[in-house]
């Protein structure tokens, strides 16, 4: 699995998606919950979530669902205020893609979504910039 930081990294340059500045990075390993990928800007009240799966199948709509419907809640709920008012972004990479039911219930949340050949050639043309 990439760190956490390199996910960020991605999700900062990646063109076309929303900008979030992050002031703080990292994960949330718990025994409550674990999330691989959390940037928080604690100015704006933005979180991004983002779960990383690096296995040989597509990742399917369960764990989409789980991200939305149960971790995310137990995030925010150790937050300021539980959480309340916070803008919520969620980003999910695989290794090898996603099931349509995957990408449709990411789509409806307003998820981003990232394979392994996407991250490559965003880090490909990254470097080319730099």
């Amino acid at each position: 699995m990439a760190p956490p930081r390199d996910m960020m990294q991605h999700l900062r340059g990646r063109a076309g998606t929303r900008r979030l500045s992050v002031q703080e990075g990292g994960s949330v390993w718990s025994r409550a919950v674990q999330v691989d990928v959390v940037a928080i800007n604690w100015a704006e009240q933005a979180i991004l979530l983002g779960e990383c799966k690096w296995g040989t199948g597509h990742v399917d709509r369960a764990v989409i669902r789980e991200t939305l419907e149960s971790k995310t809640p137990k995030v925010l709920k150790d937050l300021p205020e539980g959480g309340a008012g916070w803008k919520v972004h969620h980003a999910f990479f695989a290794r090898t893609g996603f099931t349509d039911a995957a990408q449709a219930e990411a789509r409806s949340a307003g998820a981003l979504l990232v394979d392994v050949a996407t991250l490559d050639a965003d880090l490909r043309r990254t470097l080319v910039t730099l």
